[in-house]
């Protein structure tokens, strides 16, 4: 019996060790990209590409916070528990979004063939706005910008734009 209950015990630590780090995903995200954004030893177009990293997450954290700052709306601790966890998983599909573009970006060996995927990953970030947020110099402050890779819009359900960009490139 006192191993069973030593077992359970040694199971929910666990499980607590593994949903604390869950919940701090954003974070972890924004440290590790914003380190290499500061970097001045990094090469211009990596730290560009955490530049947009840190920024996205900026933009995810400023939204989640004005959503349980209002006060005209009464959040039970499950809406507070699904903001949070939105936020994180947005944060990670918004890391994998990008990875995965600027794998796919580099991989093209041809003008063509990077335009492609530069088109797949602008439309699929734009198509699928999270927040359908009015300040449209805010959410698309990189989508036109020819001097940054990542031109996507920072209102953007990650989520749906990563399931539409990887449908595209298998065509």
């Amino acid at each position: 019996m006192k191993k069973i209950v030593l077992a359970i015990a040694f199971s929910f630590v666990c499980l607590m060790g593994i949903n604390a780090q869950s919940q701090r995903v954003h974070e972890q995200i924004y440290n590790s990209s914003y380190k290499t954004a500061s970097n001045p030893s990094e090469e211009t177009g990596v730290r560009k590409l955490a530049a947009f990293k840190v920024d996205a997450i900026t933009y995810l954290v400023s939204r989640t916070l004005a959503e349980l700052s209002d006060s005209t709306a009464k959040h039970s601790a499950e809406d507070v528990r699904h903001l949070n966890n939105q936020l994180d998983s947005m944060a990670y599909y918004m890391y994998d979004y990008v990875n995965l573009f600027t794998k796919e970006y580099s991989k093209a060996t041809t003008l063509k063939g990077q335009n492609r995927v530069m088109k797949i990953f602008r439309d699929a970030s734009v198509n699928h706005p999270l927040y359908n947020d009015n300040d449209k110099e805010l959410v698309l402050a990189y989508f036109n910008r020819e001097d940054y890779l990542t031109q996507f819009s920072l209102d953007t359900d990650w989520v749906k734009a990563l399931a539409e960009a990887k449908e595209k490139l298998s065509k």
